[in-house]
């Protein structure tokens, strides 16, 4: 009589850990969507704007992408603060436009507040700015 007890009990288990798997997997896609998302733009203007060197934004992106999988939530903010330092900086000689848009769509995007990320104002704003 126990014998349809336990298969209900081992199929609930079975769902249990199906579930919770995916809310981690879930999670874990969730927290580098957001990087992928900017690097696809990334590519995006690397495309469009082949001029520029690109690949200092490139490898900074993969840093911060590596740090996410791993939890490193310091190298995160370090790393993406300083990729954000980049853009307004116009490092490499990309193109203002490019720089611009591609800064306000990783602002957007980012988790900033989650990572606690330093993101620098517009040049010439009141020293209040910056998010």
């Amino acid at each position: 009589m126990n014998t349809p007890k336990r298969g209900q009990g081992f199929r609930a288990l079975c769902f249990g850990l199906c579930i919770g798997s995916s809310l981690l997997l879930g999670t874990a896609f969730a927290q580098q969507s957001w990087i992928d998302d900017i690097n696809t733009s990334l590519n995006f203007y690397k495309t469009s704007y082949p001029g520029s060197n690109w690949e200092p934004y490139s490898q900074r992106l993969q840093t911060v992408k590596e740090a996410v999988g791993r939890g490193d939530t310091k190298m995160v903010k370090t790393e993406m603060g300083k990729w954000f330092k980049m853009l307004r900086a116009r490092d490499q000689g990309i193109h203002d436009v490019a720089a611009d848009e591609l800064f306000n769509f990783a602002v957007m995007v980012t988790p900033i507040q989650e990572y606690g990320i330093t993101v620098p104002p517009v040049p010439g704003a009141s020293s209040e700015g910056g998010y």
